[in-house]
């Protein structure tokens, strides 16, 4: 992906580190559904997909493969208790036609091992008993023509076509409108509902593009919108690219204050853009899975669900075991030049590495992307430079992997930097320090009695407005300190009086980094109140 607008599609020294650092983990699961299976352990390589279904003959087709190329044929159990041989892709036809299927197909290998998949097989609409779904991050399916307008002036927004009713045989228009609109909504929560809303909402659209083989997000859009190639549709749907592209949406119009989107796009996006797609895309799919009773969703869809996250997971882990192999090529620049892109292994390895500290310390998803959003979200003017996605350069290179490294930390509460540095990341110290302090110390407003307001501008140079309101008199002074906590500069203010305040602060002598201010008011009544927020001098 050389934009934001993607459309996706010593090795022995580097792994036997991350054996160890991995080996401390226990691999306990909180929930039914788990991408353990696929995320350790020896390699899944079958998959099977549904190729066609024709619901009025009960004829299906399944392909699929198996990246280790048996030479026995398969074993086909077509879940109406007849059991078949033989290589992909094959056909059945089912007699009984009001209900669906399971088909598990049996890899065996030379080596006496085998493996397995499930895939379904739907020739009647799934069962969903629908709760209210929050109408702010509504998806919708349009069953007419769609006009895009951007709300960003770096991009035109495409003239797409939208989804006949011939589109959805195996699933209604209505039914994949409600599962989308349900992985939305987590979708919202997990940046914490600190989103740019154009028109005032994030309602989504799907829209058809036949020009396309897959999927792409248009996350620039009013309304914002996902353009699908025909096949998105036909069969059954591809889940996990779905939520994928909604990620895109979510996290490129993230934060508020100051979006991703539009500020990192360039040949150096992937490894936050990629990065936290994948990671959107598999943390909805498994709080979906696993609260499935709580959306209405019946079992079938479940799994029907499953099998397209199983299938992305396992790209991730693929991806992830070249990334080991090949010598930890650690890349966040996409070489325009080149054909293939140097970063797809590189934002795998992070969305790996992710998902797996969440399953191996067994808390779940939501709550380490919500606290990860929280570190991304004190994304600066400051940070986007140093961010520089328009150069290759070292320092570039080190702070996109330091940012992102940073912000997995703060995730999980765990110091992360030796496995990452293990993966050969070019993490520089000095700036993980910076940001996950800047992070523990940012604080939303203080206690009663004292609101402390961000200092404008943010970054700045060399002179800020610290602003703050007083309930009630009080002797005030600011304080400044260092990213050691050292005091460097204090303004004593004298007795001030209820109500809005601001004050100037020159840091002319002072050299570039983050800072801490606290307005620190003594009350009358001997009462101290303090409070503290952190801010970024660049020169």
């Amino acid at each position: 992906m050389r934009g934001v607008r993607g459309r996706f599609v010593t090795v022995f020294f580097c792994a036997a580190i991350l054996i160890v650092l991995r080996s401390s983990f226990g691999l306990c699961q909180d929930s039914n559904f788990s991408y353990s299976p696929y995320l350790f352990g020896a390699r899944h390589t079958l998959s099977v997909n549904v190729q066609s279904i024709d619901t009025a003959s009960g004829v299906v087709q399944l392909g699929g493969v198996d990246l280790q190329g048996p030479l026995t044929p398969f074993t086909w159990k077509w879940g109406d208790g007849i059991v078949t041989s033989g290589f992909f892709p094959q056909s059945h036809k089912y007699g009984d036609r009001s209900r669906n299927y399971i088909v598990t197909v049996v890899a065996h290998y030379s080596s006496g091992n085998t493996d397995s998949s499930r895939v379904l097989v739907r020739l009647v609409l799934p069962v969903i008993d629908p709760v209210s779904l929050p109408g702010l991050t509504a998806v919708t399916i349009p069953s007419g023509k769609v006009t895009l307008q951007s709300h960003w002036p770096a991009y035109s927004a495409p003239d797409l076509s939208f989804f006949g009713d011939n589109y959805f045989t195996t699933i209604s228009r209505a039914d994949v409108e409600y599962i989308l609109s349900a992985a939305a909504s987590i979708e919202m929560d997990f940046v914490n509902d600190d989103v740019y809303l154009p028109g005032g909402n994030f309602r989504q659209v799907v829209l058809r593009d036949s020009s396309v083989g897959g999927a792409y997000s248009i996350w620039y859009s009013t309304p914002v919108a996902l353009g699908m190639s025909n096949s998105m549709f036909e069969g059954n749907p591809s889940y996990s690219s779905l939520f994928h592209e909604m990620g895109h949406n979510f996290t490129l119009n993230f934060p508020a204050s100051l979006p991703y989107g539009g500020r990192i796009d360039g040949d150096a996006n992937a490894i936050y853009s990629e990065s936290m797609a994948q990671i959107f895309q598999h943390a909805a799919g498994y709080e979906l899975v696993n609260n499935a009773a709580s959306y209405g969703l019946d079992s079938d869809l479940v799994l029907d669900i499953e099998q397209s996250l199983i299938a992305s997971i396992q790209i991730v882990r693929n991806a992830y075991d070249d990334y080991v192999s090949h010598g930890c090529p650690f890349a966040s620049w996409n070489d325009p030049s080149t054909p293939p892109d140097e970063t797809f292994d590189t934002f795998m390895t992070i969305a790996y590495e992710f998902c797996a500290e969440a399953e191996s310390l067994g808390t779940g998803f939501r709550e380490p992307v919500k606290r990860m959003t929280r570190a991304l979200a004190k994304f600066s003017t400051g940070m986007m430079q140093a961010y520089d996605p328009s150069h290759n350069s070292a320092a570039a290179d080190s702070f996109r992997a330091t940012l992102m490294v940073s912000a997995l930390s703060y995730a999980f509460d765990k110091d992360l930097r030796p496995q990452f540095k293990a993966l050969k990341f070019p993490i520089d110290d000095t700036w993980y320090d910076q940001l996950v302090t800047y992070v523990n110390q940012s604080r939303p407003d203080g206690p009663s009695g004292l609101r402390l307001l961000q200092n404008y501008p943010n970054p700045f140079n060399p002179a800020t407005v610290i602003g703050f309101d007083l309930k009630e008199s009080a002797t005030v002074r600011i304080e400044i300190f260092d990213i050691l906590g050292q005091r460097v500069l204090e303004l004593r203010l004298g007795r001030m009086s209820p109500g809005p305040h601001d004050r100037t602060v020159n840091m002319s002598r002072f050299s570039s980094g983050i800072y801490f201010y606290r307005i620190r008011a003594d009350r009358a009544r001997g009462e101290t109140v303090a409070s503290t927020k952190s801010m970024m001098l660049i020169k």
